[in-house]
């Protein structure tokens, strides 16, 4: 499970009895502890902030029963699962577009396809990406910071430099600035061209 900025992380427990209120620090911060329906069953939860350390959240929970005996502290959940939290937001450190034209990669003609291919500062989820206007396919590639988007260019398209959008967020929904221009692409943009020649005389 994933975390970021203002998100509510929750711990449930359930005793084997009553307890006292426990304390319980999440990230190494005091939550905020709410009893359940009765004292064997206890909620804790803490709203994630810029200034809580990105990573594994650490867990504590020190508890007492209603006699005062004290419980052993536990440190990690009893299904296995933990939150990692990550506040920083993802960029595009390569965006890089082409075209399958038998004659050059940045020339374009209807029923080509373009293909841009990205990469990501961090590991994202599926991007949504629209290549002349139009919602591209995409196709995850090694991990989850590289990916192809393709879409096949159609007579509906307008001549000229084929633009592209990339909208994307990191694992935890951190949102990146929305890509729209080329990175270490050395080719340059694709230019699509659907208008036939025609022959002004011929003598």
């Amino acid at each position: 499970a994933y975390a970021k900025v203002a998100d509510i992380v929750t711990i449930t427990i359930v005793s084997a009895e009553d307890l006292q209120s426990p304390t319980v620090l999440l990230g190494g911060d005091a939550a905020t502890v709410t009893q359940g329906a009765d004292a064997s069953n206890w909620t804790a939860a803490k709203t994630m902030d810029n200034a809580d350390t990105q990573g594994a959240m650490s867990i504590s929970i020190t508890f007492l029963d209603l006699a005062g005996n004290p419980g052993v502290t536990l440190t990690s959940s009893s299904d296995g699962n933990n939150v990692t939290f990550d506040r920083s937001v993802p960029t595009i450190t390569t965006a890089t577009i082409a075209s399958n034209n038998g004659t050059d990669d940045i020339l374009a003609v209807p029923d080509d396809i373009v293909t841009l291919t990205l990469v990501s500062s961090e590991d994202i989820q599926t991007p949504v990406v629209t290549i002349a206007t139009q919602t591209a396919t995409v196709s995850a590639g090694a991990d989850a910071k590289n990916w192809t988007a393709a879409y096949i260019m159609t007579s509906n398209e307008t001549n000229g430099t084929v633009p592209f959008s990339i909208t994307y967020m990191d694992l935890s929904s951190n949102a990146g600035t929305a890509q729209t221009a080329l990175i270490n692409d050395t080719d340059g943009a694709v230019t699509f061209d659907k208008t036939q020649p025609s022959l002004s005389a011929v003598t």
